[in-house]
């Protein structure tokens, strides 16, 4: 097996650092800087909302089921096609730059997620030079995309599904 798609097999252990952050620090966040976020953003006011009202259980199974997407992504790779994980990655990596430290910014104050982030750049920078030495910009393009396209979707059907469930 390749080295390196044993650093890409980290993609979900580094998926539950970053979210554990998230998790720990997001109600508290919320609380005190909600109304500022839909103010400068209301265009995704109802997305926002949707989030806020997860709970922390509701929470924690969004991060479940995206971990297990992952999950079987590494198991493709290993065993079939690493391009699903690849692009899995590249998803991963731009929501972690656009989310926490673009919103970082944009608000001047932590955001959650906003630590791991900032200690993961390293690990994304390697991933991404890797991954454009051995296929072209399209294909990272494309693969950037999609990924970023597949985690967006399922985070919206999961929310949408969660605020379906009711209390849990």
């Amino acid at each position: 097996m390749d080295t390196l798609i044993l650093y890409y097999i980290s993609l979900p252990i580094v998926y539950l650092i970053h979210d554990f952050e998230e998790l720990l620090t997001r109600r508290r966040w919320e609380k005190k800087h909600y109304n500022d976020l839909v103010a400068k953003c209301p265009k995704f006011t109802a997305l926002l909302s949707a989030v806020k009202d997860l709970n922390q259980v509701k929470y924690t199974i969004v991060i479940l089921e995206q971990l297990l997407f992952l999950v079987i992504s590494v198991i493709m790779a290993v065993y079939t096609d690493p391009m699903p994980m690849y692009a899995l990655f590249w998803g991963f990596a731009i929501h972690t730059v656009i989310q926490h430290l673009f919103s970082s910014v944009v608000f001047r104050s932590y955001f959650p997620g906003l630590i791991s982030s900032i200690l993961l750049l390293p690990y994304f920078a390697y991933g991404i030079h890797y991954l454009l030495g051995i296929y072209s910009v399209v294909e990272n393009i494309v693969m950037a995309v999609c990924g970023l396209g597949v985690i967006s979707l399922n985070l919206a059907l999961m929310y949408w599904l969660m605020k379906k469930f009711g209390d849990l």
